[in-house]
């Protein structure tokens, strides 16, 4: 198993498989990339991380254009859409491969990233605004508009944003796990999308 698929959980967990994809619009599959940006303690968790890893997710939403899925594979998680922004977190209790086994792992990862339009996209240059939910142009006078249900699909072309996992150990004393240390280590990637299709 690859050292960032023991870190981010999203990519071995989710909601229950389906064979047909969630909601009604299909706001785009994209290709990501991760990087390191932060490590919030000092501490460090029991598996490698790495500095920068890929993966692709779909997003969907339903007719109302604020409730949505990020869909990896064939499992689903749920999300909210504000016009912008996709947001999603998923929580779940992982055992990694090291470590204490006699521990409680609860995982909480944060997916938030800014959608971009083609427009948008043109304006910023064709890159991530340097903090990703911010300086994000809208100028109606411009024909620069948000992403939004057009003509041939879903105009969402990037995809800008954090991921945060937050694991949280908790010893189980009842089954005499001495190693096990009571602990929280928060890290955050910057996370770019470009859309496949």
């Amino acid at each position: 198993m690859k050292p960032f698929n023991r870190l981010v959980v999203f990519l071995l967990l989710g909601l229950a498989c389906t064979s047909s994809l969630p909601g009604e619009v299909e706001a785009g599959l994209f290709d990501f990339s991760a990087s390191t940006v932060l490590d919030k303690t000092h501490c460090k968790p029991d598996m490698a991380t790495p500095d920068s890893f890929p993966f692709e997710g779909r997003f969907r939403l339903e007719s109302n254009l604020v409730d949505g899925y990020f869909v990896f594979r064939s499992t689903r998680r749920t999300a909210r859409f504000d016009g912008q922004n996709m947001h999603s977190v998923y929580e779940a209790e992982h055992s990694f491969e090291k470590g204490c086994e006699n521990c409680e792992r609860r995982v909480v990862e944060t997916l938030e990233v800014a959608l971009l339009s083609e427009a948008q996209n043109e304006a910023l240059g064709g890159r991530c605004p340097c903090k990703p939910f911010e300086g994000i142009p809208v100028d109606e006078a411009q024909n620069i508009f948000p992403p939004r249900p057009a003509a041939g699909g879903f105009d969402a072309v990037r995809a800008c944003g954090t991921l945060e996992v937050r694991v949280t150990a908790t010893p189980l004393k009842e089954k005499g796990c001495e190693a096990c240390q009571e602990e929280e280590v928060a890290y955050a990637y910057f996370t770019e999308g470009i859309r496949r299709e």
